[in-house]
Formats: C-alpha cells, structure tokens, sequence
C-alpha cells in the first residue's frame, strides 16, 4: 500500500467515523425522545385517574394538583400529583418504570426538599407514593419499608397498594 493509499484509507475512515458519530447522536435524541413521550404518557394517564377518583390510601381528598412546582433561584422541585384535602397532601411521583433507589430518594431527599420549599403545606400531613406501568419485586419491597404507597395500571384501571402508608 502506497503512502497516498493509506492516507486516502485514513481519511476515509475518518469521514466513516464522523458520520456514525452523527447517526449516534440522532438515534440518542430519537430514543430520548421516545422515552420522554412514555414519561408524559404515564404522568398524564395518572393525573387523569386521580382528576376523577380523588382518593389515595384509603383518604378522600378535595383538589389533585397536577405538576406542583416550586421554583427559585435555580432550583426547581416537581411532584407529579399532589392530592390535597386540608389536613393531609399526598405527593405521587410516576414513572413509566420505577426503580429501586428513586423509593429511597422520594422518602428520604425529596420530601425534606417538599418541608423545606413547600411551607405553605408545614401543617399537613404527607403521604408519598409511586405510580408507575411496571414495578418490579424490589421497588415493591422498598415501598413496603419506606411506607410508600404504590399506584399502579391494571387493565383500563389502577390498584392503589397502600396498608402501610406512613405519614411525613
């Protein structure tokens, strides 16, 4: 191979590279794309549910808020449903899928962030829980300990799983 072929075979499999690194960064912003639709299509499919049966862990509330949000400063805090009745909020989180550490985050990190951003609430009692299309056996034992209610679709409904809930 002449020096002029390498340097051509060089530079073509640079041009090569270039292009895949292009195809990767598409297919990414498609897949991501793809995943955020099944996000807003969890989220709205329970804030839907819970707009028409305004009850969770065997409480009745009187107003869902969909998207609580609390913005400051740079810093934003989001709950996908807050169900409120006066004395208590529920705060529900979705996910197309949860997993296992989001349960632990939600009960110990973005309810002190909830007391500490959220004031207006500092005398209501907080209740959490997961909504979500697919659990698997540990998220559903981490919801147990934490006392973490768990929403989740069976057939064109839901089942709410909320024994033990506990209050924040």
């Amino acid at each position: 191979m002449t020096d002029q072929e390498l340097k051509d075979l060089v530079a073509s499999l640079a041009e090569s590279g270039k292009e895949t690194d292009r195809m990767i960064k598409e297919l990414g912003a498609q897949i991501g794309g793809i995943s955020n639709n099944m996000g807003h299509h969890a989220e709205q499919f329970f804030q839907d549910v819970f707009r028409r049966k305004l009850e969770f862990g065997r409480m009745r509330y009187d107003e869902m808020i969909p998207n609580l949000i609390y913005k400051d400063k740079g810093v934003k805090i989001e709950f996908d449903i807050a169900l409120l009745n006066g004395e208590s909020i529920a705060l529900i989180e979705v996910k197309n899928r949860i997993h296992p550490d989001f349960v632990k985050e939600l009960a110990e990190e973005r309810i002190e962030n909830f007391r500490k951003f959220f004031p207006r609430y500092s005398d209501c009692r907080a209740y959490l829980g997961i909504a979500g299309f697919s659990f698997c056996d540990e998220v559903l034992a981490q919801a147990s300990r934490y006392g973490v209610g768990v929403v989740k679709q069976v057939g064109e409904g839901i089942e709410i799983r909320a024994d033990n809930l506990r209050a924040y």
